[in-house]
């Protein structure tokens, strides 16, 4: 990803966001806003994806991004590769897409972040099934091009054999390498 945040924020890809090249504040003052340069085609890849006990081997996302906040982007894909929990091979896909990367704008804390909105997220293994869904967010490291999200997500739809249930809260966490 080539963003280039002078200040706060604009992405979250899922998952997962890029930039072509810069990234300037468009508001003085209060919120921040940012003008993207250039708007357009972004793709992530992790190899640190997990989900609970779940890890998967890669994952990859793509979208849009946009030239102006607060939505700074959109996740229109985003895949899991080699995925296993429990010694079982599973498979995830996303629902609901698109999903929504909104500048979280700056703290002291987070002073360039990311809250991808609408996330959900179906897992399937051998006769066995949940859903996820809930939000993530995560800081964008400008000299590294890693946008690191993180986050608890909600259960249902759980049928695991009791190991996974209806409320359980299932932690998400990747580091993202962002092109575009």
């Amino acid at each position: 990803m080539k963003l280039r945040v002078r200040r706060s924020a604009v992405v979250a890809a899922a998952l997962v966001t890029a930039l072509g090249s810069a990234v300037s504040s468009a508001a003085a003052g209060t919120v921040s806003v940012e003008t993207l340069t250039p708007p357009g085609p972004y793709s992530a890849h992790s190899d640190d994806a997990t989900l609970g006990p779940l890890t998967c081997d890669s994952s990859e996302a793509s979208g849009w991004l946009y030239d102006t906040g607060p939505v700074a982007a959109d996740v229109g894909l985003l895949s899991f590769t080699n995925c296993t929990m429990s010694g079982m091979n599973v498979a995830l896909t996303a629902t609901g897409i698109p999903w929504q990367v909104l500048a979280a704008g700056p703290s002291p804390s987070n002073p360039s972040g990311y809250n991808v909105q609408g996330l959900a997220v179906h897992v399937e293994g051998f006769g066995c099934s949940f859903d996820v869904a809930g939000f993530l967010s995560g800081p964008f490291d400008n000299t590294t091009d890693e946008l690191a999200l993180d986050g608890d997500l909600l259960v249902s739809e759980a049928a695991w054999l009791g190991l996974v249930n209806d409320d359980d809260v299932a932690h998400y966490s990747a580091s993202y390498h962002v092109t575009g």
